[in-house]
């Protein structure tokens, strides 16, 4: 394994495990031998963008706080492909919607697509790698790049939404691995490969403030006027939004990369540790904790009094109180999950499944292409699907990305 697999498979937080049981996973796409490289497009059936709203899923987990959940409903039964495009290969972002336009990142460059058809409209190579998640808003899409040594672009990026022109460029010292988060107030920014400067910036890209956790800390959660990192190491830090000075810090018991998950006034986040906590968003206060069935390196995603936990040993559902409600340990490559109308969409290995908030049930599965040997051990879903109006849309490192709707 050569340098940079190595390092990009450390930042999205290991290798993505492949699911238990495939059961009645219908295969997509063109999965025959013959047919596996072929890059050709699949348009079945156009997405409908007529009443798509603007930037209700325009940054990581759908918000600042990274909640992950949304009323509207997304696909309950069985799927089939609406399109399928394929911009790029390997490292990818969750891909994210304003209006009428997809905004995905593949390995350092940012593309975007008509939600309507999935046709490629432009793309802007910023940096030498990267996968995090876009922050699009006011016409403006940010997004990180790293591993860009000292004659390739590297930090955080200004990109024009409309022309893809890359404005402004800020840290480019500096290796980023998380996602950028966009709030009315600015832009906030996490750590990454030997990084250990997390910062805010105005939108024209004039620094507000700079601080130091440890490398690896994650994207910020922003709620309140206050800002919540997982420090990369056993700490979970929260500064002031305007000052950036240090609101308090919280010690846990493992390393904390995943990307804090803020609701009804509480910080959810779990650690290598297999521990999730709830956290207090004023003071810091550890309100529960539970032990979990794994190591957690991704957000919690939050419906209702139910947080739904991706471990690397299952999936785990847990109450308002910190009580256990279900667990999966089949689902052990799970993405963030995304939750619409009590369905929670998550990635795991190849596939794609909806699974019921409530209980646990699998309600469907599809499983993405192979495209060449070298998928077989890096390949799948490795950043988390969102929904639009019944519709799935979900990246893949073979270098696809899906709309997948009810048939």
């Amino acid at each position: 394994m050569n340098r940079r697999t190595a390092l990009s498979t450390l930042a999205v937080g290991g290798f993505v495990g492949v699911a238990g049981c495939l059961g009645n996973v219908r295969i997509g796409g063109d999965d025959e031998q013959a047919a596996r490289d072929r890059p050709d497009p699949e348009l079945n059936r156009e997405v409908e963008t007529e009443g798509v709203e603007d930037g209700s899923r325009s940054q990581f987990q759908w918000g600042p706080t990274h909640a992950g959940c949304r009323e509207e409903a997304g696909p309950t039964d069985d799927v089939d492909v609406f399109w399928r495009r394929t911009p790029y290969r390997y490292d990818h972002s969750q891909p994210v919607v304003v209006g009428d336009r997809v905004y995905v990142s593949f390995s350092g460059a940012l593309f975007r697509l008509d939600l309507a058809t999935g046709e490629v409209r432009w793309s802007t190579e910023v940096g030498h790698d990267g996968s995090s998640t876009p922050a699009v808003r006011d016409g403006i899409a940010y997004v990180t790049v790293w591993n860009g040594g000292d004659e390739t672009d590297r930090g955080l990026a200004a990109v024009d939404a409309e022309s893809g022109e890359v404005r402004w460029r800020r840290l480019t010292d500096t290796e980023i691995t998380t996602a950028p988060t966009v709030t009315d107030d600015g832009v906030f920014v996490g750590g990454g490969y030997e990084t250990q400067t997390v910062a805010a910036f105005d939108y024209d890209g004039a620094e507000r403030w700079r601080n130091d956790l440890g490398e690896y800390a994650s994207a910020p959660a922003v709620a309140d006027g206050t800002v919540v990192y997982g420090a990369g190491g056993p700490r979970v830090v929260a500064y002031d939004a305007a000052s950036g000075e240090e609101l308090w810090t919280a010690d846990v018991d493992g390393d904390a990369t995943a990307t804090p998950t803020v609701a009804d006034g509480r910080v959810l986040i779990g650690t290598r540790a297999s521990t999730l906590y709830a956290l207090d968003l004023a003071d810091g206060t550890v309100e529960w904790t539970e032990d979990l069935a794994g190591p957690v390196r991704r957000s919690v995603a939050v419906a209702g009094d139910t947080a739904v936990v991706p471990t690397e040993l299952g999936l785990v559902a847990v109450g308002d109180g910190g009580e256990r409600l279900w667990s999966d340990d089949e689902v052990t490559g799970a993405t963030a999950p995304m939750v619409a109308d009590g369905v929670a969409y998550l990635g795991d290995g190849r596939t794609v499944r909806a699974i019921a908030v409530e209980d646990g049930t699998e309600r469907w599965s599809f499983r993405t292409r192979e495209r060449t040997y070298t998928d077989v051990l890096l390949q799948g879903v490795r950043a988390a699907p969102t929904v639009v109006d019944g519709v799935v849309l979900a990246a893949t490192h073979a270098g696809d990305v899906y709309a997948l709707g009810e048939t």
